[in-house]
């Protein structure tokens, strides 16, 4: 399954993904992550690694795969990179591969459309604010968007207190695209 999660700076995107890893995780899923995760057992992802080494990575099946910022990997504007479609191919092949694939950005258009038309779960991200305005901390608001049928997309929406994940990442860890 793919499920791409998209909101504007400090909406908690990154906390949503840590979320959904650590569910996995205790599920007792195989768990990849192009970011450091703290207690949460899991193989650091290097995109770039992986895309460029497919035919040695065959084996990798059975898993979650989290990707923090796609739009450094895989950005709309070169859609036509070795890159991009490679990372297509690895989308289009999850299902054979057994593999979920959890994915943040700042913007669904930034993003190859490949991806973005094969995401199955698109999740919106906003920070919450009182009646007047001022920023509740803490808390979060999501709405996602379950389009696995697409004759009766299912919506539902929640607000999360996101106290509890900050151990699990260093939201100021930068992501960078090229070793």
């Amino acid at each position: 399954m793919l499920i791409g999660i998209q909101g504007g700076l400090g909406t908690g995107k990154t906390l949503l993904l840590t979320r959904y890893l650590l569910n996995d995780y205790l599920k007792g899923y195989t768990i990849f992550a192009n970011y450091h995760l703290t207690d949460i057992e899991h193989t650091l992802f290097d995109v770039n690694d992986f895309l460029f080494k497919e035919k040695e990575n065959e084996s990798l099946k059975n898993m979650t795969i989290g990707v923090d910022e796609l739009t450094v990997f895989v950005d709309c504007r070169l859609s036509m990179s070795k890159k991009n479609l490679l990372f297509s191919y690895l989308v289009l092949q999850s299902r054979k591969r057994s593999v979920d694939l959890y994915y943040t950005t700042q913007n669904f258009r930034m993003i190859d459309k490949r991806i973005t038309e094969h995401t199955h779960i698109k999740v919106l991200c906003e920070s919450v604010y009182d009646e007047y305005g001022t920023l509740i901390p803490h808390y979060k608001k999501y709405v996602v968007m379950d389009m696995r049928d697409i004759t009766r997309p299912n919506i539902e929406r929640f607000v999360l207190d996101i106290r509890p994940y900050y151990k699990y990442y260093d939201t100021d860890e930068i992501i960078l695209p090229d070793k």
